[in-house]
């Protein structure tokens, strides 16, 4: 019998190296407790931000994990080389990447975006108000008129979520066909600690985001942003604490961090400033234009 993949990361382990130093782990703060697990233990990235058998797809009975390793994985390899283009240049030649990398990039923010565990629920109310047609999909009677009754018990199959998942990404690429919003990375400082969470994901819109069109800052490592607004000509050099500040705020579970005094310091800077979350949201895509 072949062994089947079961940790199935939502935030691939190529990604989540680019948030780790010299160590190659972090630290893991688990934000409902306010606390970091086993006292500050390094993790390595293969440890944490993963859902088991979160890509297995159960059909009749027969468990299958090719969703996870024909297709994620796939995508991952491909992108973890454009990564590695970028993390081995500088903004002197744009980071050696083309027009044609920049979709793949968005592609990438998609496909991260709604393998999230929490985003389960938008998905399966997306499902839900769309017949399957609407959803991109279609099944024919013999003489070319949908079969409505199999399309929906396809539709309402436990299974089908899981592997919309994938399609729905592959749908924002051509939602997103005429959106020409530019794309630009923004990389800060390396002395400041690295931070990632399970939520990584920063949007202008906090309810119900347009992937395909909607202005966004997604952190592509410890030390480089990659933005999606109209206007980055004038970033402030602080940006990177702000975003820093709404990712561990925005956290569902989890937060990655390479010095546990970040969070304490995020937290103080945060309080003195006396606003909210969503307030702070505002501030930072106001710097975009």
């Amino acid at each position: 019998m072949d062994k089947k993949s079961w940790r199935h990361h939502y935030l691939p382990v190529f990604y989540l190296k680019g948030f780790t130093k010299e160590s190659n782990t972090f630290k893991i703060y688990n934000v409902e407790e306010k606390r970091f697990i086993k006292n500050g233990k390094e993790f390595s990235p293969e440890s944490y931000f993963f859902k088991k058998n979160a890509n297995t797809i159960n059909f009749k009975g027969n468990k299958t994990d090719f969703l996870e390793t024909e297709h994620y994985s796939h995508f991952d390899n491909e992108i973890a080389k454009l990564f590695n283009k970028i993390n081995s240049s500088d903004n002197s030649n744009k980071y050696s990447i083309d027009e044609d990398d920049m979709p793949r990039l968005n592609h990438f923010v998609s496909l991260m975006y709604w393998r999230l565990p929490h985003k389960d629920s938008e998905l399966k109310s997306i499902i839900e108000s769309n017949n399957l047609n609407q959803l991109g999909l279609e099944i024919k009677n013999s003489d070319g008129t949908n079969n409505i009754i199999l399309e929906d018990e396809f539709k309402k199959n436990s299974q089908f979520l899981k592997t919309y998942k994938y399609l729905n990404s592959l749908m924002d690429s051509v939602r997103g066909y005429n959106c020409r919003t530019p794309y630009t990375i923004f990389e800060t400082v390396s002395q400041f600690p690295f931070m990632c969470s399970d939520n990584p994901v920063l949007f202008k819109k906090s309810k119900d985001p347009k992937v395909f069109e909607d202005d966004y800052i997604f952190p592509l490592t410890g030390n480089k942003l990659f933005i999606r607004a109209k206007d980055t000509s004038e970033l402030p050099a602080h940006l990177r604490i702000m975003v820093d500040t709404l990712i561990y705020k925005q956290a569902v579970k989890y937060v990655s961090c390479s010095d546990e005094r970040y969070i304490e310091i995020l937290d103080n800077n945060f309080e003195k400033k006396n606003i909210s979350v969503e307030d702070l949201r505002i501030h930072i895509f106001d710097k975009l234009g």
